[in-house]
């Protein structure tokens, strides 16, 4: 590390500490829970679609639901006008599920090369830059267990699980395994397209179908999440119907912009499973961490000419009500292909 570099790698370690209230970060120290908050705010600040879902801290490692819904009405007349013996009866609006989430240690582990950190220097804010690139890092990968995580080893493996199923029990496990009739596979085949084998014609067939799936009352601020190959898929059939309209292009891409499915608005998330499809709200969707759990250190290891940051935490992903929840399985899904007559 050049003499310039490491004078504002000395800067910015002293300015960490200062900001975390300890001596220094090149011991493994506790955040506090104020400052706990404002880290994981702007790791969700990162990803527009982390500020949509239910984000909380959490005093304990196992517990329940702490995101509050109503369930059920709350307006009536007791009759204490006409009736000397009633009173009027307050009901629990807040109706937290009983069912448990458990959180389970994480870590974020990152380093950054001497002559990589030379090269950064000469820009001013280059340590702003570096912690927003982890901090999309970080939270990219909160998506990515959300969507794919089916279990928490021990140890985990990249190699094996690139996209992190061995980090956390995600969203789409947790409906298989506490409601797995939410969880459509149709025995691994759902064929979607326009064929008389057909299990939905089209996109809006099948989100209207999840819909139907989830109890009249709580179908309040519900989404579709749509997978890229379907919308793809949807895109590439609506440009060929209007191959010969160039001036519909334009309205083409409006649609997919603001596009509905099956009346509801319809969003595509990174990492959501290319043909899966998921009816829900986004306040049904929760990620925890537990309080007081985030430890981080800062340390420069010259026997390996790199700079070393890590930070560790406890957390989980949570569905908050099981009736608001329904997808169809990613990899069950069939499209059908008109050019070969095949369903792929």
């Amino acid at each position: 590390m050049k003499t310039k570099t490491l004078q504002k790698f000395n800067k910015i370690t002293i300015a960490l500490a200062v900001s975390y209230g300890v001596k220094g970060v090149s011991e493994q120290f506790n955040v506090e829970p104020t400052t706990e908050q404002r880290l994981y705010d702007a790791v969700y600040e990162s990803a527009e679609f982390l500020t949509r879902i239910n984000t909380a801290l959490v005093d304990d490692l196992i517990g329940q639901s702490v995101i509050m819904r109503v369930d059920g009405g709350v307006t009536g007349r007791a009759g204490v006008e006409t009736d000397d013996n009633a009173e009027r009866q307050t009901t629990d609006v807040s109706a937290l599920d009983t069912r448990e989430y458990r959180c389970y240690p994480v870590e974020c582990d990152v380093h950054m090369a001497w002559v990589k950190m030379d090269q950064w220097a000469k820009f001013p804010d280059f340590h702003k830059r570096y912690r927003s690139h982890v901090k999309q890092a970080i939270a990219l990968d909160i998506i990515k267990i959300g969507w794919h995580g089916t279990s928490a080893a021990n140890k985990t493996n990249k190699s094996t699980n690139p996209m992190l199923q061995d980090v956390n029990i995600g969203w789409f496990q947790l409906v298989r395994r506490d409601a797995p009739e939410n969880a459509i596979s149709n025995n691994g085949s759902v064929k979607i397209g326009v064929h008389t084998d057909a299990d939905y014609q089209n996109l809006d067939q099948a989100v209207l179908d999840l819909i139907q799936g989830i109890p009249l009352e709580k179908r309040i601020g519900l989404v579709a999440i749509i997978g890229s190959d379907l919308l793809a898929d949807d895109k590439n059939k609506l440009y060929a119907a209007q191959a010969e309209k160039p001036s519909e292009k334009t309205k083409i891409e409006i649609e997919q912009v603001i596009g509905t499915y099956g009346s509801l608005k319809a969003f595509q998330v990174s990492f959501f499973p290319p043909r899966g499809i998921m009816v829900t709200s986004f306040d049904n969707l929760s990620h925890y961490i537990q309080s007081g759990s985030t430890r981080i250190s800062t340390e420069s290891n010259a026997k390996k000419k790199r700079v070393e940051d890590y930070q560790s935490r406890n957390d989980c992903y949570f569905v908050e009500d099981l009736e608001k929840i329904h997808f169809i399985e990613s990899d069950s899904v069939q499209l059908y292909n008109a050019k070969t007559s095949t369903w792929e």
